[in-house]
Parts: structure tokens; C-alpha cells; sequence
């Protein structure tokens, strides 16, 4: 069973993200604080990391790439101008996600991530 780390500040939608995907057959953990995002991904240890794309994740998102090495994220966000403000810390494996979306795409782009994962 596949590991999806969901981290999101907001309860209601990180508890119904966690339902669809734990409906689909995913093992998920919710983080709802960033700053905690690499210590529960540390022990969680996912194969994918369902993320809202917030501010305050910038300087998270290096350290959490350094604990899980090539786990892909799919990151939800605004718009693609958020996205692509990562820069360097985007990986090929890499998604993200335009809120709001219908949760079944949500898993879509998490099985292909987990496919362009398994790969490399």
C-alpha cells in the first residue's frame, strides 16, 4: 500500500483529501503544520507528498527534499505562477494542482507521480 503525506493548514480539506485517497487504497498521514512537515515525513517515510503550496513552506520544502530524496510532490496551488517560483527545489517527478479541483484529480496526479517515480 503506497504512503501519501498530505500537508495542509486547512483541517477540512486535508481530512476530506485523506478520505478520498484513503478510499482509493493509500495509506495517508495529514501534517496541518509545516514547520513539522520533515520530522513526520521522516517517520512516515511516504512515497508521495500531497502539498499546499503556502509561503511559509520555502524554507521547509529543501529539508524536506533532503530527508526523502526523490519522493514526488504534487503541489496544490493557486496558480502555475506559484508553482514555478520553486524554481531549483522542482523536481521532474514534480506535479502540482490548481485549486480548487475535483478530488479524483487529485488522485490522477498522484498515481502519475507515483509512476514517473518508480521510473527514474
Amino acid at each position: 500500500m503506497k504512503r501519501i503525506l498530505i500537508i495542509d493548514d486547512d483541517p477540512q480539506l486535508g481530512r476530506s483529501l485523506q478520505r478520498v485517497l484513503q478510499r482509493e487504497g493509500y495509506a495517508c498521514y495529514l501534517a496541518a503544520d509545516p514547520a513539522d512537515a520533515a520530522k513526520v515525513a521522516a517517520e512516515f517515510k511516504p512515497d508521495a507528498i500531497l502539498i499546499e503550496l503556502q509561503p511559509e513552506l520555502a524554507p521547509v520544502l529543501p529539508e524536506l527534499r533532503a530527508a526523502l530524496g526523490t519522493v514526488p510532490f504534487v503541489f496544490m496551488a493557486g496558480d502555475h505562477a506559484e508553482y514555478a517560483k520553486l524554481g531549483e527545489i522542482v523536481q521532474p517527478s514534480d506535479d502540482w494542482l490548481a485549486k480548487p479541483a475535483a478530488p479524483q484529480e487529485f488522485v490522477v496526479r498522484l498515481r502519475t507521480a507515483l509512476r514517473r517515480a518508480q521510473g527514474n
